[in-house]
């Protein structure tokens, strides 16, 4: 039987490994990425990587969960130390964007959306995350009075869709700092600020 402190050592060694495979997967594309690639950036053995989830794919869908719920959880540390409506939507906004941080967050949505295209139980888990970010953008919405709750969320994640694909594709017109005004511009208008 193994003992507590094994199972949370055992299960904060898999969370590290999957993240480093989301860079990987980030970096290389999941049809690229092989197990040997993320024994390569991890030095867990293919073995290991066997154990802990099976197969490529669903070493890959791990992958795409694992990102999605930190990026969640991350957001949710940061609108912990806010109140304010506006600045916690700014933030849940800014964050969507890529318009601070890395990008790997943004390729692995790309990457998972090329999968939810393909398969059933990823297109479910993208949706699910999609509803998720569009009821914390609604509640927001709703706290600061900002208009329909629901529609203005669809539109709040429309503005941040269009402004974080240019943004992860690197596009010389819309460097970081431009897309986080452009960002902030969009959401005054929508939200009549």
């Amino acid at each position: 039987m193994t003992s507590p402190s094994t199972g949370r050592r055992s299960a904060h060694r898999r969370a590290e490994v999957l993240a480093a495979a989301g860079e990987v997967v980030a970096a290389r594309g999941a049809d690229a990425t092989r197990f040997s690639d993320v024994t390569a950036a991890t030095g867990v053995g293919v073995s290991t990587l066997q154990y802990y989830f099976g197969t490529r794919e669903d070493m890959l869908i791990a992958v795409f969960r694992h990102a999605a719920q930190r990026d969640f959880d991350l957001v949710g540390e940061r609108l912990a130390a806010l109140s304010d409506p506006w600045e916690r939507l700014l933030t849940v906004a800014t964050h969507l964007t890529g318009a601070v941080g890395s990008d790997t967050a943004w390729r692995l949505w790309v990457e998972s959306w090329r999968w939810a295209s393909r398969d059933a139980s990823v297109r479910a888990d993208v949706l699910a995350d999609y509803r998720r970010w569009h009821d914390l953008i609604a509640a927001e919405v709703r706290a600061g009075g900002f208009g329909d709750p629901m529609e203005t969320a669809r539109l709040v994640l429309a503005l941040i869709d269009g402004l974080a694909l240019p943004v992860v594709l690197g596009d010389p017109d819309l460097p970081r700092a431009a897309a986080r005004e452009l960002l902030t511009d969009g959401l005054t208008r929508l939200l009549g600020r």
